[in-house]
């Protein structure tokens, strides 16, 4: 199409850039100064020009270039006051203050600060839904945690879990007069599995904080049981708070968290446990353990000495009370109150006893990492209480109070590095039955009435093996020896290991009292009548062996499965003989003992 003057109504607008040029005078000129002035105003989206009448007379057509000319006016204005205005800024900043854009120069929209959290009528603080300042310093974690599916099998019934319970020396292992003598049992639950989670942040490069938290599910309220909903409550296992400061080399930890004494695997703080890698949640003979609450206190030298002391919850574990009536028997003329039901207006179980504790436990210990290997020594202290009442008319009640003691080591031996780890513990006193394993009784009534502390000694050795990749295998041999603490007033028998008490009936079963009948009686040590059963712990011991192994690690976690044989034999105090009958038997030969076989699979997401 040829562009001109009498060129059809439909042409094009480019024709435009054509027809000035074949113009004359002043029509020409105004024409080329508005063209520009419409090339921008195309160009910023002002009002793009899509078709002109052919037929529009010049005077029509310099009208609307005039027009888009004061819009392109207005809109330069616009800009340039735009470009002179202040940059935008937090609100509450500074005059003068820099102005925050993005890399490619756009405003960046800055929210003002967080008004502080409003206050209700009667000024108590209402929180703001939202995360503290802090959270974007914290790490998390919840390394540890897994789910397991594990199950034992035991050649005597203990009518227990994944967990030695009652405690190896209780006694766990039920004796000839027992029905559960001759059951068998198989366990299998997921009550092992462990939720873990830590958080740790540095308030600045010397000082860090740390918050770790661990719970598992073997616990079971008074309702729980796995008939239908398998609904066993969760525990704590740890809930601590650390602090660790670097400058002045010392460490702070307050909350749950094993005890002091527990052997380290290098250093002296939490989550540097050397536990015993069993399945068995009870672990083994000779290990001595507690998790309890505590305030803990650290002095370290170049992480290579370490000084510390603890302060930990107390608890006093006592003989057992069996159908003898020897066992915790008061001497004559005395009174005595040794625990209490944990009722009244409290947080505890009030189906068990809770001792009367007048001070708390407290732990010192001493610990090395010279470069090879890490080396432990440590003291205990404990005080008993109970209250007294002498008989005499008009002396009333008093409480009196016993200390207790221990002395112990710990040492852990890298002995092929990387491929055989070797390591032994060793821990005796007075009065401390409670943290074995065993959980043998940390003290027995005195010929006074008082609480008197018996003497035990408490030891294991072990070797782990890490022949290849993902693969462990452990051995470990453990014991707990209590110490008789007895006495005898007239033709009252008291204490612990007394050698006038009787175990006739510790053999033949009482076949009148079923023990897995409803309202049936106890289900360990009870005699046929007319004869009786002591039967004191004089030793636990046991040996166990099992394996570890990766069927998986990866991007998805870690998945492992494990199997472990242990063997537990408990040795009784030899008692008076008394009389052989055809329902009784001599105090000889009380060794009962129990072969335990377990099995585990555990996926562990996080590690």
């Amino acid at each position: 199409m040829k562009c001109s003057p009498s060129a059809p109504a439909d042409v094009s607008v480019a024709c435009l850039s054509v027809l000035p040029s074949q113009r004359e005078g002043g029509g020409g000129r105004k024409f080329r100064q508005g063209l520009g002035g419409l090339l921008a105003g195309a160009l910023l989206g002002a009002s793009p020009l899509a078709i002109l009448p052919a037929h529009a007379d010049e005077a029509q057509l310099q009208h609307q270039i005039d027009v888009m000319q004061k819009q392109l006016a207005k809109m330069q204005r616009e800009l340039a006051e735009k470009k002179q205005a202040p940059a935008p800024r937090m609100a509450g900043a500074p005059a003068g203050a820099a102005p925050v854009t993005t890399r490619n120069g756009n405003e960046l929209i800055i929210p003002a600060p967080s008004a502080p959290p409003p206050v209700s009528a009667d000024g108590r603080t209402i929180f703001a839904k939202a995360l503290p300042s802090w959270v974007d310093g914290i790490h998390f974690s919840m390394a540890g945690s897994f789910i397991a599916m594990e199950g034992a099998y035991r050649q005597h019934s203990e009518v227990s879990d994944g967990a030695s319970s009652p405690p190896f020396g209780s006694p766990g292992i039920p004796l000839q007069n027992s029905a559960l003598y001759s059951d068998r049992e198989l366990r299998m639950s997921a009550q092992q599995s462990r939720i873990a989670m830590k958080m740790w942040g540095d308030i600045d490069p010397n000082q860090h904080v740390k918050g770790y938290y661990e719970m598992d599910f073997l616990g079971a309220s008074t309702d729980a049981n796995n008939r239908e909903s398998n609904s066993f409550t969760p525990r704590i296992r740890q809930a601590f708070a650390e602090y660790d400061n670097d400058l002045w080399h010392f460490h702070f930890v307050g909350g749950q968290a094993w005890s002091f004494l527990t052997q380290n695997r290098v250093g002296a703080l939490p989550n540097t446990e050397n536990v015993p890698l069993t399945i068995d949640a009870q672990y083994v003979v000779g290990f001595d353990w507690l998790r309890n609450p505590q305030l803990r206190f650290v002095y370290d030298i170049n992480k290579t000495a370490w000084f510390g002391v603890s302060v930990e919850q107390p608890a006093t574990v006592f003989p057992g009370a069996p159908a003898s009536g020897f066992t915790n028997s008061v001497p004559p003329g005395f009174a005595t109150n040794i625990n209490n039901f944990c009722q009244g207006a409290s947080h505890l179980n009030n189906t068990t006893t809770c001792s009367n504790d007048v001070a708390p436990d407290v732990i010192e210990k001493i610990a090395l990492d010279p470069g090879f290997g890490h080396y432990e020594v440590l003291g205990l202290e404990r005080w008993f209480s109970d209250t007294v009442n002498n008989g005499v008319a008009g002396s009333g009640w008093s409480q009196k109070t016993t200390m207790a003691w221990g002395v112990g080591g710990n040492a852990l031996l890298p002995a092929i590095p990387k491929i055989l780890d070797l390591q032994g513990s060793v821990l005796y006193g007075q009065g401390i039955g409670r943290y074995t394993s065993s959980q043998l009784p940390d003290a027995t009534i005195g010929a006074d009435g008082t609480l008197s502390p018996i003497t035990e000694l408490s030891f294991m050795v072990g070797a782990v093996a890490h022949p290849f990749e993902g693969n462990d295998i452990y051995t470990y041999y453990g014991e707990d020896r209590s110490y008789a603490n007895s006495w005898t007033s007239g033709t009252a028998q008291g204490g612990w290991g007394n050698p006038n008490f009787l175990n006739t009936g510790c053999v033949n079963q009482n076949l009148a009292n079923n023990p897995g009948s409803l309202g049936g009686g106890p289900a360990y040590n009870t005699p046929v009548a007319g004869t009786t059963c002591s039967f004191n712990v004089q030793k636990a011991q046991e040996f166990t062996i099992g394996f570890w192994q990766d069927a998986y690690k990866g991007n998805l976690g870690r998945l492992r499965y494990g199997l472990q044989y242990e063997y537990v034999r408990l040795t009784a105090f030899q008692g008076a003989p008394g009389p052989i009958t055809a329902t009784s038997t001599p105090n000889e030969g009380l060794n009962p003992n129990n072969n335990i076989v377990m099995f585990s699979f555990r996926y562990y997401p996080f590690n």
